[in-house]
């Protein structure tokens, strides 16, 4: 058995975990993984006799989540019109899959 880590700066969410989780456990060989929104990085177990690092790596990538690449975030923070500091917008970077939000219920008010 081999352990793997990958850096994926763009997993910030549960429901990346999930996705990045479901695709790897679909590989044959993956025996445990790890994913963590909270550190950005995929921790996977593998027998190597089965699969490899570099298939381990497609599978993340497959999933949506490049290795080590950070997401861009270009105008994702814009000053409010008089510049001031304490008035700055902040523009969603992600979206809930309608899925997602059936799941959980409605939590618009909470």
């Amino acid at each position: 058995m081999e352990r793997i880590t990958f850096s994926t700066p763009s997993l910030f969410a549960d429901h990346h975990v999930m996705a990045v989780r479901k695709k790897l456990l679909e590989v044959n060989g993956v025996e445990g993984v790890i994913a963590s929104s909270m550190y950005r990085d995929v921790t996977i177990d593998f027998d190597p006799a089965k699969t490899s690092a570099e298939a381990l790596q497609e599978a993340v990538e497959g999933a949506g989540y490049p290795i080590g690449v950070e997401p861009d975030i270009s105008g994702a923070v814009a000053a409010h019109e008089d510049g001031s500091s304490w008035n700055t917008k902040i523009h969603r970077l992600t979206t809930t899959h309608a899925a997602d939000r059936a799941m959980s219920g409605d939590f618009r008010n909470y």
